[in-house]
């Protein structure tokens, strides 16, 4: 969904016995830890996709001592399944031709997003990814302009720089913090001068909240705020990588808008929802 905005974990438990499998981003190796039995092993890069696909969600583990675990996968929010309940509201619901915008179901779910988000208006979109191009596309409408970003943000890191292959938009990285967050003053530093034919023109800054690669963490509001106060005195734009949203909204015990009205654009995936 585009508006004009962790370590994850493979968890196996049976009863009161707890085993976890940390899978860490950026393909890093995976520690298996069965807090029952002491067991411990290392799985590289090579052969993690084997050990996963073998103990997949619900699938048993055995270990030596006789007792068993059951899988449940978490390395990812995106591994669920729809239940008969989804399923059958999916087959149910009123459908039309989206391209002459007569789904009523894409323009009621569209209309009630930017609604929450206060935004004037939101697009249904395949993919987080497509949501990212088409919101930093609709800001930087020539080539050779520039977005700063975190240097672990999931667009800088990931998504193959399509603003760069698609829209010829330049990346000006800045050191993530821990916590998601970065030094206002680094971000300022990177503001390109407007008088300098030879350099970029620096035209958008992004956020990510909740931030995936520093372990999911919530962005502060005050953060935000600071942010988005530098780039009115710059003129420029604050879009929002809110992939995952709607779990910072949980985690602040806030509504959506509050944490997006300071921002000029958002991309929020519903299967992270």
């Amino acid at each position: 969904m585009a508006l004009l905005r962790n370590s994850v974990r493979l968890l196996t438990f049976k009863r009161s016995d707890i085993s976890i499998i940390n899978y860490y981003p950026f393909h890093e190796a995976v520690r298996t830890i069965s807090s029952s039995t002491r067991h411990t092993s290392l799985l590289t890069n090579k052969n993690v996709n084997e050990y996963t696909q073998k103990y997949h969600s619900g699938h048993l583990m055995h270990f030596e001592d006789g007792k068993d675990v059951r899988v449940v996968d978490m390395r990812s929010d995106v591994l669920t399944k729809p239940n008969k309940a989804m399923r059958k509201a999916m087959a149910e619901a009123e459908v039309g031709d989206d391209v002459f915008r007569e789904d009523p179901t894409i323009l009621k779910i569209e209309t009630k997003v930017a609604e929450m988000f206060g935004m004037e208006s939101a697009l249904f979109v395949p993919s987080g990814t497509m949501g990212n191009l088409i919101s930093i596309m609709a800001h930087c409408c020539n080539r050779g302009e520039e977005i700063i970003l975190g240097d672990q943000s999931h667009l800088f890191l990931f998504e193959q720089g399509g603003y760069a292959q698609v829209a010829g938009v330049h990346p000006m990285p800045v050191v993530n913090r821990k916590d998601g967050t970065f030094s206002i003053d680094e971000m300022k530093r990177k503001i390109r001068p407007i008088d300098d034919p030879h350099q970029p023109i620096t035209r958008v800054i992004s956020l990510e909240d909740t931030h995936n690669a520093c372990g999911g963490r919530v962005l502060p509001l005050a953060f935000i705020e600071e942010v988005s106060a530098v780039a009115k005195k710059h003129d420029l734009v604050l879009h929002m990588d809110g992939a995952r949203l709607m779990n910072a909204c949980y985690a602040l015990g806030c509504p959506p808008v509050d944490i997006t009205r300071h921002c000029d654009s958002v991309s929020m995936c519903l299967s992270k929802v």
